[in-house]
């Protein structure tokens, strides 16, 4: 098994805080530019407007470049059958990383693979150059594979989830305190993140006062690298409880 390569370098330290934001509001962005946060997240499935969000993605990564930010770009999910269209949108612009939520193990990895591959091509990129971050414990059938993540390293930069989805079709209720259900999806997030030879990031989450700060103490304890976040608030949070981690 080929291990994952991680978006660390002597220049570019870990990601501690990942600040998912609009791809359809540029204030937005200039407020993740502003942020201590260490990689930005464009949201194309936050907004309807998607055409502008795709437009404003390709244009901000280049802007975020120039600036020696790294940024990432969020797609629809596979099963979606707009995530094509996100993928034609952004790849020339070469994005840090895709953000692929809903994933269920290596396949649906492998699937985006095969498509950021033909994109390479197309657009005289190195081959393998675009990695994914995939979210892959949101769904009952998702935890099932997580296990086989460990065949599809190649691309792999990280693994993470979206516990509030994952919540909604176990018909969990908001209660403020994790059930034994979504403690199970973390704890084997991070097995199979170790698996693949990738790194774990924790869920985002609300919050910003010393609950989150708790929260993102214990995620590095528990051998979370980062979280992602909500607010240039957060980011900061996050990374003074990452820093002795990374």
């Amino acid at each position: 098994m080929a291990p994952a390569i991680r978006l660390d370098s002597p220049e570019k330290p870990a990601m501690r805080s990942i600040l998912v934001i609009s791809a359809a509001s540029r204030a937005a962005f200039e407020a993740g530019l502003a942020s201590e946060a260490d990689a930005l997240a464009l949201d194309l499935a936050c907004d309807a407007e998607i055409d502008v969000a795709r437009k404003n993605a390709a244009e901000w990564i280049a802007e975020a470049r120039g600036l020696n930010r790294r940024c990432l770009v969020k797609i629809h999910r596979l099963a979606s059958g707009l995530s094509d269209g996100d993928l034609d949108a952004v790849v020339a612009a070469a994005p840090d990383g895709i953000i692929l939520p809903d994933a269920c193990g290596a396949r649906d990895v492998q699937h985006l693979g095969a498509k950021l591959a033909v994109r390479e091509a197309e657009n005289a990129l190195p081959d393998g150059s675009l990695k994914v971050l995939a979210l892959a414990a949101d769904s009952p059938a998702a935890i099932f594979e997580l296990g086989s993540l460990s065949r599809a390293a190649r691309r792999l930069i990280g693994l993470g989830r979206d516990e509030l989805l994952l919540m909604r079709r176990l018909g969990i209720a908001e209660t403020g305190e994790r059930p034994e259900p979504l403690r199970v999806a973390r704890a084997l997030c991070l097995f199979a993140a170790a698996a693949a030879g990738a790194p774990a990031y924790d869920c985002a989450e609300p919050g910003e006062g010393q609950d989150f700060a708790r929260h993102c103490t214990q995620a590095a304890r528990e051998n979370f690298a980062g979280k992602f976040v909500l607010t240039a608030a957060q980011a900061k949070i996050a990374n003074a409880a990452f820093a002795q981690k990374n």
